[in-house]
């Protein structure tokens, strides 16, 4: 294994645009735990578990040599960025994530958690999570200007990252 190969991956993007498959595949190949931030942000009821220990939990995974986290939770998005040595960004298509969480919901893993229903407000969040998020997303690229930011726009870079890692 190459001692420079990242270690620490933050994995963000759209609701739908295949963030906790393209992690479970990416925590395959390089052998580091993967941690799906809806599984640590609802309770298995779907009751939201209480901020501070949401944030306890994440702290607790970040302070781990090598991890995975996927999730889009933007009040905790900066402890993520800050300890990310890649950060990847699911810019995909708003009708495409619209389409794969309607097959998702037929098709639910328990082991990715989250979506159970598609809802008024996660069409709305997914509508307009670039216009948004992008000025955070922006602002805090600029703080920690030491990470690198990968943007993925379809499932052809998804496919060229992950045979990338494979090769290395």
């Amino acid at each position: 294994m190459i001692k420079n190969r990242p270690r620490k991956f933050a994995v963000i993007g759209l609701p739908g645009s295949g963030k906790s498959t393209f992690s479970a595949r990416l925590a395959e190949i390089l052998r580091i735990p993967v941690h799906h931030l809806d599984r640590h942000m609802f309770e298995p009821d779907g009751k939201k578990r209480d901020k501070q220990e949401f944030i306890a939990i994440q702290q607790a995974i970040l302070d781990e040599d090598a991890w995975i986290v996927e999730g889009c939770s933007f009040s905790t998005f900066e402890m993520r960025f800050a300890k990310a040595d890649v950060i990847i960004y699911f810019h995909f298509s708003r009708m495409v994530c619209y389409w794969r969480m309607c097959k998702r919901i037929f098709n639910y893993k328990e082991n990715f958690g989250g979506l159970r229903a598609i809802t008024w407000e996660l069409v709305k969040y997914t509508w307009n999570f670039d216009h948004e998020k992008r000025s955070k997303i922006e602002e805090l690229r600029k703080k920690y200007p030491r990470i690198e930011f990968l943007i993925f726009k379809g499932r052809k870079d998804v496919d060229c990252f992950l045979e990338s890692i494979k090769v290395e």
